[in-house]
């Protein structure tokens, strides 16, 4: 496979706000997978990952498979048989594309659907996907790893990831906490429009809404906390509330929470997006920014505490659809003096 897009020399700025595409899969074009396919801290660690859990002779299934490099990857390490699913039709023809151009006709079934419509022939050795956003789950994994784990793997079978955790963290950034005030949204291109988002979402004020942006270990106000585990087990839960506690431990102006991921792909692979150093990669992932409207100054020793959660909007036009809501107080001395409440119901 060769792609060019131009991207390869781009370097992405610190606490520079972009759009968040999770928010949009159903309008993932060519341009954005091209993009996945440069990010080498993706494309590293899976094939790593599935060179280690995919044996020969086994029966995989690529969830989610667009351009088909994850299943293709599968398919060099020996599966005898690859289940192929992706809801985009464009994507399942490159997906079939890649596999063919690579040798492997015969040995592969593609399915253009959602993974909820599909029944496969036989039970798989491993499913693998790549359905991970920038605060871990908010490309509604929970639920279609937990249909596709009851339905197509075998009982001793193997997910890949096997674990995904997010962490939150406050942070003091003037720079991103400006650029959502002023609606300044970096985009692949003008179809990704940030008005349109959020016409779509019902959003009216854009503080309500989380972005994507690397943010430095200099922001940060506390350390980092576990928000949400997941073991895909079949016991994971979709919607959810998390209460965290932070301890101010540097003097700054809170402007609200940065989220990242750590997933274990394999025994011996870690995908971990918490590095200032993602910056200088073309990276589908940079880390999650969920602001704040009203920032707070904030000294050491003040405390934040959070309410962090995740549901499913009362209408829900898309499968896809999700709300985050983040609220709390700070408090110093036990004395109330600030608070928040964002949330994606609008």
């Amino acid at each position: 496979m060769k792609f060019d897009l131009g991207l390869a020399d781009r370097n992405y700025k610190l606490e520079e706000i972009w759009f968040p595409l999770s928010e949009n899969i159903l309008a993932w074009e060519e341009d954005f997978h091209r993009l996945l396919l440069h990010d080498s801290l993706r494309m590293d660690a899976y094939k790593n990952a599935i060179q280690e859990v995919v044996k020969p002779g086994m029966v995989v299934l690529d969830l989610g498979t667009g351009t088909g490099v994850m299943g293709l990857f599968a398919l060099q390490a020996g599966a005898k048989h690859l289940y192929a699913i992706d809801v985009n039709s464009a994507m399942i023809e490159n997906a079939s594309h890649t596999f063919d151009t690579n040798g492997f006709s015969g040995r592969y079934s593609v399915f253009n659907a959602l993974s909820y419509e599909v029944n496969l022939p036989e039970k798989v050795d491993v499913i693998i996907s790549e359905i991970l956003g920038s605060l871990g789950d908010n490309e509604d994994f929970v639920p279609i790893l937990a249909d596709a784990r009851k339905r197509f793997l075998k009982n001793d079978g193997k997910m890949l990831p096997s674990s995904v955790c997010s962490l939150l963290v406050p942070i003091s950034s003037v720079t991103a906490h400006q650029q959502v005030k002023s609606k300044e949204c970096k985009t692949l291109n003008s179809r990704y429009d940030l008005e349109t988002l959020l016409q779509q979402l019902g959003i009216n004020n854009p503080f309500d809404l989380y972005y994507e942006v690397i943010i430095p270990r200099k922001c940060h106000l506390s350390q980092l906390q576990i928000a949400q585990e997941f073991k895909f087990d079949g016991n994971d839960r979709a919607t959810y509330e998390a209460p965290l506690t932070f301890p101010v431990e540097v003097d700054g102006l809170f402007t609200g929470f940065k989220c990242e991921f750590v997933a274990h792909l394999s025994d011996s692979v870690v995908l971990d997006t918490s590095g200032d150093d993602i910056a200088s990669n073309v990276t589908c992932w940079k880390h999650g920014y969920l602001p704040i409207e009203s920032p707070v100054e904030v000294k050491r020793g003040d405390e934040i505490c959070l309410l962090y959660s995740r549901s499913y909007p009362r209408d829900r036009n898309s499968p896809f659809r999700q709300c985050y809501q983040w609220s709390g107080t700070i408090k110093r001395d036990g004395k109330l003096i600030g608070d928040f409440h964002q949330s994606m119901e609008g």
